[in-house]
């Protein structure tokens, strides 16, 4: 059996459940769209995105006030903008751009092997889950500079396929007009900046042992299914 590498999180019960029921009911003929299902499906997903990429780790590397506040600010931000892009597409999907989204919900969704966990993930080539990997390597020897380097090249260009698979996929297959598309192609500029903003510039301040915490953390978000 062959397996990709994904970089995933745990879905919460809510997250989950919400998201099972709205894939099988559009599975087995729904007569119509569930636009505020969807609307809740995307503000919860990037509420625990948020959580899991930027504030979790932040908190367990032990940031200072002034980097947390920073981060917070980051992810205000991502969620107003996102936001705005579910809210107005989400009201105007038919039944067709339901189905569609459901499918795509279930591709990026797995189940851990004894069942009892769900994660959201996408996949990464290998090349890219070694540049990972090598950061870990590197701050684990030690080498403070070099680790940083390697982690902030990890993290942005991770950022850009997570807004690949998270946003730009998702758009593109639900053929919206223009005017959603210049929507949501503003919201994903607006989120690539403030990741970008957060990786330039505490990745940089982080002392040894919130580097160790940070790059453990990352890596640990790769997963096999």
């Amino acid at each position: 059996m062959t397996t990709k590498t994904y970089v995933a999180f745990p879905s919460s019960d809510d997250l989950h459940q919400t998201t099972d029921g709205f894939i099988r009911r559009m599975a087995r003929g729904a007569r119509s769209a569930e636009p505020e299902t969807v609307e809740k499906i995307m503000r919860t997903f990037v509420e625990e995105a948020l959580e899991v990429f930027f504030l979790k780790p932040a908190a367990m590397a032990g940031l200072g006030s002034g980097q947390m506040r920073l981060i917070r600010v980051a992810c205000d931000t991502i969620a107003k903008a996102t936001g705005l892009v579910v809210g107005r597409s989400a009201r105007k999907m038919d039944l067709a751009q339901s189905q569609a989204a459901a499918r795509y919900m279930d591709d990026i969704r797995f189940q851990s092997n004894n069942g009892d966990i769900w994660y959201v993930a996408f996949p990464i080539d290998e090349v890219l889950a070694e540049k990972g990997r090598q950061a870990r390597r590197l701050a684990d020897e030690g080498r403070e500079t070099e680790a940083r380097d390697a982690l902030i090249a990890y993290l942005r260009e991770m950022t850009e396929v997570a807004l690949d698979w998270y946003f730009e996929k998702p758009v593109a297959l639900l053929h919206f007009g223009p005017i959603l598309r210049k929507v949501a192609a503003v919201g994903i500029d607006t989120t690539r900046r403030a990741s970008f903003g957060v990786i330039g510039k505490v990745i940089p301040k982080l002392e040894r042992q919130q580097l160790l915490h940070s790059v453990h953390y990352y890596c640990g978000m790769q997963r096999t299914f």
